[in-house]
């Protein structure tokens, strides 16, 4: 049975009459709108399913970079927190201030001012070279935390240590370290 489209529309009519015929046509009118529903939906959704997929992975990525900023955010503010604290502007108050708290005033060699320069307008830096002679290791360590923990912003930029002549358990250290400062006119 092999039928032309023109044929078939020809006798549409008497095919629509008989009661099979109707039932195939109707069942595959369903059909055909079942398909021409179902599959652009199911498309639609394979697509908002990616777009979703790489929405989350923004926003991943946003919340990690949210959180590396508030942690950066928590240190510049301890450390402006440290420069506004700080009510010493020479560095050679401050190395003392921090060193002789620890009562090693007798074992400091020397404190000489080295160099100052303004960074960037905001902040100056001024550095000294730190000479110590004969301290202990435990003595060194307590030195380096107390610079690092101090009340103001200072910085060791360079250390040297060798062991004393007198006592090769002790050592003489020879550091550079600097106070960074807001700019003389932000004093209060």
């Amino acid at each position: 049975m092999n039928m032309s489209v023109t044929d078939f529309i020809a006798n549409l009519s008497q095919y629509v009459r008989r009661k099979n015929s109707r039932n195939t046509i109707i069942f595959f009118l369903a059909l055909l709108c079942l398909y021409i529903l179902i599959v652009p939906a199911f498309i639609f959704e394979k697509k908002a399913e990616r777009e979703l997929s790489a929405l989350q992975t923004r926003l991943n990525q946003f919340s990690d970079l949210t959180n590396e900023y508030n942690k950066l955010k928590e240190r510049v503010s301890a450390i402006e927190g440290k420069k506004s604290l700080s009510k010493v502007r020479s560095i050679i108050l401050a190395a003392d201030e921090v060193l002789l708290s620890l009562g090693i005033k007798e074992k400091m060699k020397s404190i000489k001012g080295i160099e100052g320069r303004d960074i960037g307008g905001q902040t100056n830096e001024e550095s000294a070279e730190v000479q110590i002679e004969k301290v202990t290791m435990n003595e060194l360590v307590h030195i380096f935390y107390k610079i690092e923990n101090a009340p103001m912003l200072l910085s060791i930029k360079k250390v040297s240590i060798k062991k004393s002549f007198a006592a090769p358990e002790l050592l003489d250290v020879t550091m550079t370290i600097s106070l960074f400062t807001g700019p003389p006119d932000s004093l209060k």
